[in-house]
């Protein structure tokens, strides 16, 4: 049962539909023509489900021009309670992943991270632990020797060189820079393709 204060936030401070009907169970979408994937959640214990979450609204006081993208954000956010303590689970759907991809990723999940560390204080909650998840058909990573764009191999000035994007995505780890580098766990999703060729479908439980 989502408490009284989360659920005065929901109704009194958020766009109407920002979050769907809390369930244990939900279809999310990505729909351009260029990917279009299905991924079926069940999920254990209180919820809330943003589905299509690039689409609604965010912090207008985050920069829109500038190199960190800020402006991005993630395919789907879920927020769990469990064991007392709100899990932030972060969802983006891929049809192929390689470098460049896995960039574009990590930018995703930090322009997101920063609005929902934002909606922390709208609903009166405070997010403990950040899971991010990858849908994808195909990998297609490379070496620094065969690298199309050499500047994905470049430490930002004054960091330390970040693992190769390969090593991250077999470790289950994605590092973010969020002005210190922190370390979120990363599940990529494994999706198929249906027999028609239209789209990606998969499903993972969320315990």
């Amino acid at each position: 049962m989502i408490e009284k204060r989360v659920q005065y936030g929901i109704l009194n401070f958020l766009e109407e539909d920002f979050f769907l009907s809390p369930n244990d169970s939900y279809c999310l979408e990505e729909k351009s023509e260029s990917g279009r994937s299905e991924l079926h959640v069940e999920i254990e214990g209180d919820n809330l489900c943003s589905e299509d979450y690039d689409h609604k609204g965010k912090c207008n006081f985050l920069k829109d021009s500038s190199r960190f993208k800020l402006k991005k954000s993630v395919d789907h956010v879920l927020l769990q309670k469990k064991e007392e303590k709100w899990i932030l689970h972060l969802i983006e759907m891929k049809s192929k992943v390689d470098n460049k991809k896995w960039s574009e990723i990590k930018q995703k999940i930090r322009a997101s991270y920063f609005n929902i560390r934002a909606l922390e204080s709208v609903l009166g909650i405070h997010i403990d632990e950040v899971r991010t998840y990858t849908t994808y058909e195909n990998i297609g990573f490379w070496g620094l020797d065969s690298s199309a764009d050499p500047k994905l191999f470049v430490a930002p000035l004054g960091k330390s060189m970040p693992p190769a994007p390969e090593d991250e995505w077999k470790n289950g780890i994605i590092n973010v820079d969020i002005g210190d580098v922190v370390q979120f766990k990363h599940c990529a999703v494994k999706m198929q393709r249906t027999e028609d060729g239209i789209k990606l479908v998969g499903k993972i439980k969320i315990c």
